[in-house]
């Protein structure tokens, strides 16, 4: 019951959370549902964007699911977890084509802030797994499950670094097609490596992995752009799910967010 009670959120804290969250809803929606229109402000964002028109209402709808997600509590953190994946695919848009940097590349980052730290201010085993302060915490996993653990991350880790590692001697061959402009290759290198610095940190693995499952949405994007085949475009997805694996394994709190079965008696 005293665990229970220090946990909880103030009235206060619970209240600007779920404002946040209100409001980062109320546009996930509202742009989700302006991608089944034919408006031609719309249209023009889109051909501007180089998005295929055909692919507006598919990524309209799979941005309610991870919305409505979000929305309910129990799936709330797989919400905002999928919702960032969604959002690193707007950012590599708006990148590929040099839009400004603040007002428009960076804009879904804002509302990633917005989804995150709503939930961050309702949720304590968030703030647990994100804190403000280093605590001791008390953690339960098994042997088996954290030298699991630690080879999935080696893996993804490895894996994330061996393409940074590519892009710095990458040299597109002439008339070969870029996915992306050659004077971000080297820019998007470091990103990942940033990441998965943060990712192999203890501390911080559970923000590096977010920042890679963004990054990696982003790459989805980015190939289904392209019009490459879907199951080419969904290897990114497989990865996102094994560099949370990791994470997932070593720490019990995040178990706790991400249960696979029901926890309730």
């Amino acid at each position: 019951m005293t665990v229970a009670l220090q946990t909880a959120p103030s009235k206060t804290r619970l209240y600007t959370g779920y404002v946040l969250s209100t409001l980062a809803i109320f546009f996930l929606v509202m742009d989700a549902c302006m991608k089944f229109t034919t408006n031609p402000q719309v249209i023009a964002a889109q051909t501007q964007l180089g998005w295929p028109m055909q692919l507006s209402p598919a990524i309209a709808i799979l941005a309610l699911i991870c919305t409505a997600l979000y929305a309910l509590p129990a799936t709330s953190v797989l919400g905002a977890l999928l919702l960032t994946g969604y959002l690193g695919g707007a950012i590599a848009l708006h990148l590929r084509v040099d839009n400004p940097l603040f007002s428009h590349t960076l804009f879904p980052v804002y509302v990633a802030l917005f989804i995150w730290g709503g939930l961050w201010l309702r949720n304590a085993t968030l703030r647990e797994v994100l804190p403000l302060a280093s605590h001791p915490i008390a953690n339960t996993t098994s042997q088996k499950q954290l030298w699991t653990g630690y080879i999935v991350t080696a893996i993804s880790a490895l894996l994330i670094l061996f393409t940074a590692v590519m892009k710095f001697v990458y040299v597109p061959k002439p008339g070969e097609p870029i996915l992306f402009p050659q004077h971000h290759i080297h820019h998007l290198a470091y990103i990942e490596i940033l990441c998965t610095i943060l990712y192999l940190l203890p501390s911080t693995s559970f923000l590096g992995a977010t920042l890679l499952v963004s990054y990696l949405g982003g790459a989805t994007c980015i190939n289904l752009r392209e019009g490459q085949p879907l199951g080419t475009s969904l290897i990114t997805v497989v990865i996102g799910i094994v560099v949370m694996a990791g994470p997932w394994l070593l720490d019990s709190r995040l178990r706790r967010l991400f249960p696979i079965r029901s926890t309730s008696r």
